[in-house]
């Protein structure tokens, strides 16, 4: 791995070339707000705008989304001129009208100054979802769980995440990744009596034999023991008392 020097709001830090710039950001503890990146998932980031930094390099400036942009030798980042809080703030005028019941999106804006937005609010059912069509959920279901049970649908404001035809999915397994990697709180997920509840299917859980506690689905496990060849015996319990 090559290492490079690049300059973050005036200081000097050391970064892999072509690591993204939010990476490296995070590296010093410089803060990046962002919502849809996920180390963990490669197609992730680049969806929400708000890492939006200025890049200088050559002479030239441009607005780039931190999450993908690569690091190369002789870049500048910018990221807290008045011009990125201008955009940033305009970014997140948008999504608080798309979104207005998200805490982490009015927490957000609050950090920018931002408590209200010039935009038409949507109506309706709308207007008490949390989604910002990120894609990160269905990402996370594709690429790391492997099952691919959620898929984007519709375009524009109503594009958001959903089962094929709103049924229960055949392929779910109800791990929840889906739940843990949402950037605003968007999927429902709920447990009550040794079940869980997500995507309108309900899967059992199995019971850590020490505690008694459910801690993960029975699909979950199927799913596990299937494709990693891993022994069934290993999840009678829970990850406190292995």
């Amino acid at each position: 791995m090559e290492k490079i020097s690049v300059i973050i709001d005036g200081k000097t830090v050391e970064a892999v070339k072509d690591q993204c710039v939010l990476d490296v950001a995070r590296d010093n503890g410089i803060y990046i707000p962002s919502l849809c990146y996920n180390t963990e998932v490669k197609s992730s980031g680049g969806a929400c705008r708000v890492c939006l930094v200025e890049a200088h390099q050559g002479g030239k400036m441009r607005l780039v989304t931190s999450c993908n942009y690569p690091v190369r030798k002789g870049l500048e980042i910018k990221t807290d001129t008045p011009f990125v809080h201008k955009i940033r703030k305009g970014v997140l005028e948008l999504l608080l009208s798309r979104v207005p019941d998200s805490d982490v999106i009015r927490d957000m804006a609050a950090r920018e100054g931002l408590t209200e937005t010039r935009f038409r609010k949507d109506e309706g059912e709308r207007n008490r979802y949390k989604c910002i069509s990120c894609a990160l959920c269905t990402n996370v279901c594709a690429e790391v769980v492997g099952v691919s049970a959620i898929s984007m649908e519709d375009r524009g404001a109503d594009k958001k995440p959903a089962t094929p035809y709103h049924k229960p999915s055949d392929v779910c397994i109800g791990c929840g990744a889906c739940v843990y990697a949402c950037p605003t709180g968007a999927i429902t997920m709920k447990e009550k009596d040794g079940v869980r509840r997500i995507w309108g299917k309900d899967f059992k859980m199995i019971k850590c034999s020490v505690c008694s506690t459910p801690y993960i689905p029975e699909a979950q496990v199927d799913w596990i023991v299937k494709t990693t060849g891993k022994d069934q015996g290993f999840f009678d319990k829970c990850p406190d008392h292995r």
